[in-house]
């Protein structure tokens, strides 16, 4: 599945540095292709049955961008991207060998869309803070109440990485047609953006079969389509291992489907405990079993 030259040192640097990386032709264009179409079949069909969810992050009032949800259960064409070896390869960069898929989706932009508002993936961890000083309770944190402030490198310490997010582009990603917006080295800022403000952004435009992968902590959005197509893209959302996931991968995977699939995708959606945690019953399984494979109430 990979086509061209890949730079994997100079890709980790730029998720470094820059907080993404934009990494060319790591799908070949049919095979982009491939998967586009299916895409935009499946969003059809969700739209005509009304199971089209609105996802609450996109712009207020926006009915035209679509989601489609849990991909897994929508064609054996997309179960290979999250083991793309480049997905992986930057995965363990950003978060170590041991990660979870946290969601397989697809976002289209259709034309007449509103952008999506500047935001982080990763809003909902507690700042560090000196002891004494007023803290944030995990609980208590929403997208509204984090700190909000410069995109500027952080003189204090901030928290590390615990998402990585990789935009596969199944049709070209133009400024015209909504390419994502990044705010560069925002990662680094320990904030995310305050609503209404505006920031010294880049688009990154990119052809069919490319991938752009940003750091979680990156402020970034979807744009403004304007041109007369749309604009699909297919997301590999990863975190690090102790963290909820988006999708519920476990439940939310089809039985059927759940049989076909790899250890090794099986494990990285969630059915492989992290020492211990996520066990059904025996912490030491390679892989957890099923609720009802599990013991009951035994005994007199």
């Amino acid at each position: 599945m990979i086509a061209g030259n890949i730079d994997l040192t100079r890709a980790c640097a730029d998720l470094d540095e820059l907080g993404f990386c934009m990494v060319p032709n790591v799908l070949d264009q049919s095979i982009a292709s491939e998967i586009g179409d299916r895409v935009l079949s499946q969003a059809a069909g969700e739209r005509a049955a009304a199971l089209d969810f609105e996802y609450p992050s996109e712009a207020d009032g926006d009915e035209v961008n679509q989601w489609v949800y849990q991909l897994l259960n929508k064609g054996e064409i997309f179960r290979a991207l999250p083991l793309h070896p480049v997905a992986q390869a930057l995965a363990n960069h950003v978060l170590g060998k041991e990660h979870l898929l946290s969601t397989l989706d697809s976002h289209i932009t259709y034309p007449n869309n509103k952008a999506m508002p500047l935001h982080a993936d990763q809003w909902w961890m507690p700042q560090p803070v000196v002891p004494g000083e007023p803290l944030m309770r995990a609980g208590n944190i929403d997208r509204a109440n984090g700190p909000k402030g410069s995109p500027a490198p952080a003189n204090r310490p901030i928290n590390g990485p615990l998402v990585l997010n990789i935009m596969w582009m199944m049709t070209d990603f133009t400024v015209n047609n909504g390419a994502t917006r990044v705010v560069p080295r925002s990662h680094l800022s320990g904030n995310i953006p305050t609503p209404g403000e505006t920031y010294d952004e880049l688009q990154v435009e990119g052809s069919a079969g490319s991938i752009l992968a940003w750091d979680g902590r990156t402020w970034h959005g979807s744009g403004l389509n304007t041109s007369d197509g749309a604009r699909v893209g297919v997301t590999t959302y990863f975190a690090g291992p102790m963290i909820r996931q988006l999708g519920n991968l476990v439940y939310g995977t089809h039985s059927a489907v759940r049989d076909e699939l790899s250890d090794e995708l099986l494990a990285l959606i969630g059915f492989r405990p992290f020492n211990s945690y996520g066990m059904t019953d025996d912490p030491g399984n390679d892989l957890i079993r099923k609720g009802d494979d599990t013991a009951g109430i035994l005994g007199q």
